[in-house]
């Protein structure tokens, strides 16, 4: 594959993933503001629901793929140093394969009902 296409396809994920988080995100905000109160306990039981559960960690993925390819994107621009590039890019996948494990438990626990 040529570098070409490589950075078309990091171009068109960035811009999928950036229409997927703006229509979640005013999906959401729309559903919040149409409700009076909006409790703990209610907000909870509502990420708890299976569809919003599954779109919730698609949004948290879309997230950390948008992030990738823009820190990826920035470190192989301005970082020369092909050790340093790759270190900063291992870092920076285990932070985000981090944040999505936790994001995915934490989605768990909400669906199920523990406090944890």
């Amino acid at each position: 594959m040529s570098r070409a296409a490589q950075g078309l396809r990091a171009w068109l994920l960035q811009r999928f993933t950036a229409i997927y988080l703006a229509l979640y995100l005013v999906s959401v905000f729309s559903y919040g503001a149409v409700r009076d109160s909006f409790s703990y306990s209610e907000w909870r039981s509502w990420l708890g629901q299976p569809g919003m559960g599954v779109t919730t960690a698609l949004f948290a993925l879309a997230v950390l793929l948008h992030v990738w390819v823009g820190i990826r994107d920035v470190l192989i621009d301005y970082i020369h140093a092909v050790w340093l590039r790759l270190l900063l890019m291992a870092v920076t996948a285990l932070v985000l394969l981090t944040s999505l494990l936790w994001t995915v438990r934490a989605l768990t626990l909400a669906a199920i009902g523990s406090i944890d």
